[in-house]
């Protein structure tokens, strides 16, 4: 059985749209740690301009129970939403890295076509002037009209870490989206896979045997274990990502991403 370390979680209980109960949250602990996870990053929703101390400590508070409760190592972690005041709250001190690292999960909102959120590379701009690193949320959910590459290309310029949803690649959220996850695999534009848990039933669960053999079907096993366990690893210890190398494609290659 292959290591995984999920780098994009919800699994932490009543703080988010993710786990509704406790009791799901150890059920979903439980099929993670029988699918062949060692670690778990909790990434629950950090929204800027819904954000306070007050809410902070109370999200804090219970990823700690949930550690304290895991069979599984716990990480740190949240999914910080690039909205228009983002920027603005940057200096609050209330956006988490992922594990007290320079990487920092974000995302766009998945409702709107990445071309109409005019101010998407200033917030990513503003998160590298001050350091950070950003790892960019399922970015296949982004383009509902197919990929568009200059964006994405201009993304890795910035240093942008690509992660891509369990979901998407096993076409749960409809074939448009899973084109999109399996066009960015097989052209080497995929940095972490994760399952951006949000239930212990259902198609967004605490799961990546299934995808992680899809994956190295396609793309080979070497990469899959690159995507699913050293990258997530090396950014829980603030280490520099890996590549990994598809097979040449007409017009993108892999070899030439950093």
């Amino acid at each position: 059985m292959a290591n995984f370390i999920d780098i994009h979680s919800h699994i932490a209980w009543g703080i988010d749209d993710g786990m509704p109960s406790i009791e799901d949250a150890q059920i979903a602990l439980e099929s993670a740690n029988a699918d062949g996870f060692v670690g778990i990053c909790s990434t629950p929703h950090f929204i800027p301009g819904q954000l306070d101390v007050f809410i902070y400590n109370e999200i804090v508070s219970r990823q700690k129970e949930l550690k304290e409760m895991s069979p599984i190592p716990i990480y740190f972690g949240g999914e910080v939403m690039m909205n228009s005041e983002f920027i603005d709250g940057m200096d609050l001190g209330l956006y988490p890295t992922l594990n007290g690292s320079r990487y920092m999960l974000v995302e766009y909102n998945v409702l709107h076509d990445i071309h109409s959120i005019d101010y998407r590379d200033d917030c990513l701009y503003e998160l590298k002037v001050k350091g950070f690193v950003p790892v960019i949320a399922h970015i296949e959910r982004y383009f509902h009209s197919g990929l568009d590459y200059s964006i994405i290309d201009n993304w890795i310029d910035m240093g942008c870490i690509l992660q891509i949803n369990r979901t998407s690649i096993l076409g749960m959220h409809g074939k448009s989206i899973q084109s999109n996850a399996l066009s960015l695999l097989d052209d080497g534009y995929c940095d972490l896979i994760g399952t951006d848990t949000h239930r212990s039933s259902g198609n967004r669960i605490t799961k990546l045997s299934d995808v992680y053999a899809v994956v190295g079907k396609r793309i080979g096993f070497d990469n899959a274990d690159i995507l699913f366990y050293v990258n997530p690893k090396r950014i829980l210890s603030d280490m520099d990502i890996l590549n990994i190398v598809v097979a040449k494609k007409k017009k993108h290659f892999s070899f030439f991403r950093r």
